[in-house]
């Protein structure tokens, strides 16, 4: 995924089709490969929260490379985690903020979690979770800022029916390979 999504990274283009159109990516030094067990456990989490499993929402946080979890620290992920996750978990068309002013959306959440962390803490988040979670902000930000209203559930659901942690590995290696992308040892 791209880990600096903001509208500057970004171009519209019409498509080689009649009334299609086509994203540009930009920076391409901004784009992060998420091993396929990470992009599982992010499957998992979302599941997790749809049926409300703090065991299986563990076991999501765990496979992403949290340590030491207590049944506070993982309320506390569930917070920030319920805050990311929202639009896919609430089905129906909606803005990604759902009637909360830009400015405003996510502040309490982010200065909750902040301070609860900070009394739990230490916490060190995983490399990827970090990358992750900017990712997810910074795409959030462009829906808001184009007033996409969306069924983000429907969407989602959809890109992860067939989802396949083998599949993803070999499709990644094989896409990195073709680029002349050297693959991490």
């Amino acid at each position: 995924i791209h880990g600096d999504p903001h509208l500057g990274n970004y171009s519209v283009r019409k498509g080689d089709a009649e009334d299609t159109w086509g994203i540009n990516l930009l920076d391409y030094g901004c784009i992060r490969v998420f091993p396929s067990a990470f992009v599982a456990g992010v499957v998992e989490l979302y599941r997790a929260l749809e049926t409300d499993d703090r065991d299986r929402a563990a076991a999501a946080y765990e496979n992403w490379g949290f340590r030491n979890l207590s049944v506070e620290l993982i309320e506390v992920l569930n917070v920030w985690a319920r805050f990311i996750y929202a639009p896919m978990l609430d089905n129906r068309v909606r803005s990604v903020a759902d009637g909360i002013s830009p400015g405003e959306y996510g502040r309490k959440e982010a200065f909750g979690v902040h301070k609860r962390l900070r009394e739990l803490g230490p916490v060190t988040p995983p490399r990827e979770f970090v990358f992750m979670d900017r990712a997810a902000i910074g795409l959030g930000s462009v829906f808001l800022h184009l007033g996409a209203e969306l069924n983000f559930h429907a969407l989602f659901n959809e890109t992860i029916e067939a989802f396949d942690a083998t599949e993803l590995d070999k499709r990644q290696k094989a896409a990195l390979k073709k680029a002349g992308v050297p693959l991490a040892a």
